[in-house]
């Protein structure tokens, strides 16, 4: 046994040795203790020669008795320690879970007691219903949109109108309007892209065919609540309002506005209804959420004092899109028929796919609830199956080398078109940079790589899969592998994704057949 074991070991015994029987030159006369045998310690001084210094006086280390002796009394100190309660099996149920309050939000405690808010005066202040009444501002955004850009204009691929989600950080993670909180969508150097009705301002008009927005700012957010409420100064062309401007069809004009001379010229908006509008329009926005209402142009645009008598900008927004409108008895069909519900986190059933959740409690049920103006405990969830379009199976067909993977994808059972566009885009990621593949180049392993990726790793590591090793040196070249850009699979991400490739692609990368078969054309 070395020293630094036995100190380890007896710690706190051989400190107090040190401090109270002082030792010469310990470095010259150390006695080691061997705690596995009953003899004496033998010191070992008579094997280190002196360096000219006096015979120091041999000090030996304490033996097993005192040892033992020593921490017989620390053992029982530390016996006597109180141990830490064991947490309830009801508490090891959720993750991190408090022991103290058991994960219940009416529960507070301090370092003397544990009281229950729950009924009490204090539960029902303003603050105390914040988290319920304001839960979004209490949620975390988990993922972001990667199918199209952040600024991208039109509507997203498979998402429909009337799909509508619960809080608006989730409105954020689909990537039909990217503010968790802003109203409008854009900048003031590119037109605006999406806008969330929610009733803010008085000015507001909404026809759901047609509606006027007011535009943002001429708030002052210091002082009291009631202060707030009231503008305070003029609106300005900026921003947020400036991008509304960009996006209509007429000459910018900071002065009065403008209108547009073909209003379906002006680019189109995406628009969303909060729960916030039914309000003042019960008639168009949803009852609870925020729902997709589809797109939306500018007509014109313009300047007037408001209620408050401060300037305000104010444009004209009306419908043009091909998807029935949520309110109508079309739309509430297409819902049906969609099997569209609104996604919930905390509910067992989830809203973008329409599958049970892992770890449900009741599986393939919703939980309790009015339904269709019935109070019931369960409903059992509908299982609505995404069916691709002939013109996609038909392309599917024609993209041989990528046989395995369209199995494998079709073999599952997706309830959106979103849901199917996400699994697809999980099956083509490029191995190398981790993103969506870019001019895929099908190998012979079945393996997709973008070809700028191929190519360089072609330079590096030669003719190798960098998925898996295996050598395609059959393929060629780095010249020839260029020339093998896999068109079939482009125009299957084109029908799914109308902006993919549209950085790189030109019209003739594909056939004209494959676009007929695309837009269901018939093809010669």
């Amino acid at each position: 046994m070395t020293l630094f074991d036995y100190g380890v070991s007896h710690g706190d015994t051989f400190l107090t040795h040190l401090q109270t029987k002082p030792i010469v030159d310990y470095a010259d006369d150390v006695t080691v203790v061997d705690h596995g045998s009953s003899s004496s310690p033998t010191p070992i001084s008579a094997s280190i020669p002196a360096q000219n210094s006096p015979t120091p006086i041999s000090t030996p280390l304490p033996t097993d008795a005192a040892n033992e002796t020593s921490m017989t009394k620390v053992d029982a100190a530390l016996n006597s320690t109180k141990p830490a309660s064991k947490p309830s099996d009801s508490a090891l149920e959720s993750d991190w879970c408090c022991t103290l309050c058991k994960g219940d939000p009416n529960v507070v405690f301090s370092s003397e007691n544990i009281q229950n808010l729950a009924g009490t005066q204090q539960s029902k202040m303003p603050s105390a219903k914040q988290t319920e009444e304001r839960g979004d501002m209490t949620r975390v955004k988990t993922k972001s949109c990667t199918i199209v850009p952040k600024d991208h204009i039109g509507s997203i691929p498979g998402v429909h109108v009337g799909q509508s989600w619960k809080f608006r950080i989730h409105v954020s993670e689909s990537g039909i309007h990217r503010p968790p909180v802003a109203g409008i969508s854009g900048s003031a150097k590119k037109p605006a892209v999406s806008i969330v009705l929610a009733g803010g301002y008085p000015e507001d008009i909404d026809r759901g065919e047609e509606f006027v927005y007011t535009g943002s700012g001429g708030y002052d957010f210091v002082g009291t609540s009631q202060q707030r409420k009231a503008q305070s100064f003029d609106q300005e062309l900026t921003r947020q309002n400036r991008g509304l401007a960009l996006a209509c069809a007429a000459p910018l004009d900071e002065t009065v506005g403008g209108t547009a001379n073909d209003w379906k010229q002006s680019s189109p908006i995406r628009v969303c209804r909060s729960y916030k509008a039914a309000k003042k329009h019960p008639e168009y926005a949803p009852a609870e959420g925020v729902r997709y209402d589809g797109l939306y142009r500018i007509v014109k645009y313009w300047k007037e004092k408001g209620v408050s008598g401060f300037y305000v900008w104010r444009y004209l927004f009306r419908r043009d899109d091909p998807e029935p409108a949520p309110w109508t008895d079309e739309g509430k069909a297409f819902i049906e028929k969609m099997g569209f519900t609104m996604y919930d986190p905390d509910v067992d059933i989830d809203g973008r796919t329409g599958m049970t959740k892992a770890g449900s409690a009741v599986a393939g049920t919703k939980r309790a609830g009015n339904v269709n103006g019935s109070n019931c405990q369960s409903v059992v969830a509908k299982k609505y199956k995404f069916q691709p379009t002939a013109a996609l199976r038909e392309l599917v067909r024609l993209d041989t080398d990528n046989t395995r993977m369209w199995a494998d994808i079709h073999e599952k059972e997706y309830a959106t078109e979103s849901a199917y566009i996400e699994a697809t885009k999980g099956h083509l990621s490029c191995p190398i940079c981790q993103e969506l593949v870019q001019q895929p180049v099908t190998l012979p392993c079945s393996h997709n790589v973008c070809c700028s990726c191929l190519c360089s790793s072609m330079n590096a590591y030669g003719n190798i899969c960098p998925m898996c090793c295996h050598d395609f040196s059959s393929m060629g070249s780095k010249s020839d592998v260029k020339g093998k850009v896999n068109q079939n699979l482009v125009t299957i991400m084109r029908a799914l994704i109308p902006s993919y490739g549209s950085e790189w692609i030109t019209e003739p990368n594909a056939t004209t057949a494959q676009f007929a078969r695309r837009e269901g054309q018939p093809v010669n």
